[in-house]
């Protein structure tokens, strides 16, 4: 037999012990039975008895026969059924840990030490918190190590929203499962559905419409900001962590070096890049013309401290000058989308792929799909 139902207690009346009938622990002499009783069960890894106590999932510790033999009962077929068997899940005190709720809170831990090494991006981070919190509503009370590939495809049909969403979702799910299996965790991955997420749209506007916005923003640091974003085809999150020591207006270059995210500046750009650009003419004469803050190191800035611009800034200076004029695609896509796109066919995907420092072709391509005129010569009778 498998494991056993024991006590430590005596009979309080005549203080033998208590005998194990095989349905109950009873003094037969005086009827008694104890007030705890716990499941012993052998353990081959740990080379020893494992002791449990209580309920592993109520935490209810013992106190009559028919609750420790019905976890006892469960223990048993899983021995016959799992090849390599661990007595201490039944622990409460050691599967505790591995409750999804509790090692998605310890992984996340892990993750905010990464961002304050400079590892990972606060940005990332802000995400993931969103995806694990949805990964939690439906794992929550279960052991990590139960998730298997059933459990995965159950939750993906539970997903809603868009298919990049959940996918992004699946996707924080499958890398806190790895970070499990590496760590010894768990012991093995399951497998994860494919999600097919469809060519998003890029939306553009034509280089006269884009300098009709910029143009009727009043501000001067704004309006440069802005042009510099979309004349550089650079990310907003680079134009505002530029500094005039990246700035060489002497040879019309500017070195794109660090970014923002979120509010925490950060190495290199968001591809992990260091890009040397030439700056255009108009560029140059708007960076010319600014003021210079005698303490911040930043080319663009606001306030007497001479802070950096603010991640949604940009974007609140955009749309309320772009929505009287109709315009209603976003500072991103007004800016270094459309610029991107009307470079793609100028000058081809090659030079602007080298321009925006892709790392492939194929994102690059997206902006020239954006541009149908070049398709006219198909046509029989191009208008």
């Amino acid at each position: 037999m498998k494991g056993g139902i024991y006590t430590k207690e005596h009979c309080p009346v005549c203080g033998g012990k208590f005998v194990n009938t095989g349905t109950d622990l009873i003094c037969p002499q005086h009827l008694t039975r104890p007030r705890r009783v716990f499941v012993a069960i052998y353990n081959k890894a740990l080379h020893k008895h494992v002791l449990i106590t209580s309920d592993p999932d109520t935490r209810q510790v013992f106190t009559s026969y028919a609750q420790a033999e019905r976890l006892l009962t469960i223990i048993r077929r899983d021995i016959d059924k799992l090849r390599d068997f661990d007595a201490t899940r039944y622990v409460a005190k050691k599967i505790q840990p591995f409750r999804f709720e509790n090692w998605s809170k310890a992984w996340l831990e892990k993750k905010e030490i990464e961002v304050e090494k400079g590892l990972l991006s606060p940005s990332y981070l802000k995400a993931l918190r969103v995806y694990v919190t949805k990964c939690r509503d439906f794992f929550v009370g279960m052991d990590i190590r139960d998730i298997g590939t059933k459990q995965v495809y159950e939750f993906h049909l539970s997903l809603r929203g868009a298919p990049h969403y959940q996918k992004n979702i699946l996707a924080a799910l499958e890398k806190m499962l790895k970070d499990a299996f590496l760590w010894g965790d768990i012991g093995s991955m399951p497998h994860f559905p494919k999600i097919d997420v469809p060519e998003p749209e890029l939306r553009t506007i034509d280089l006269d419409l884009q300098d009709s916005v910029i143009s009727s923003i009043p501000d001067q640091m704004d309006r440069a900001f802005v042009l510099f974003t979309a004349r550089e085809m650079v990310r907003p999150s680079e134009t505002r962590a530029l500094q005039w020591q990246d700035v060489d207006l002497k040879h019309d270059r500017v070195i794109i070096r660090r970014h923002f995210s979120l509010n925490q500046i950060r190495p290199a750009t968001k591809a992990k890049q260091i890009k040397c650009l030439p700056l255009d003419a108009e560029v140059k004469a708007a960076l010319e013309a600014l003021p210079r803050h005698f303490l911040s190191p930043f080319v663009f800035w606001k306030g007497k401290s001479g802070r950096p611009f603010s991640e949604s800034w940009a974007r609140k200076v955009w749309k309320k000058v772009a929505d009287p004029m109709g315009v209603t695609v976003s500072f991103y896509q007004g800016t270094r989308h459309s610029s991107a796109t009307a470079a793609a066919d100028r000058v081809g995907v090659d030079a602007t792929q080298e321009f925006l420092h892709h790392a492939s072709r194929k994102m690059t391509e997206r902006y020239v799909k954006q541009n149908p005129d070049r398709l006219k010569k198909v046509l029989r009778n191009p208008r």
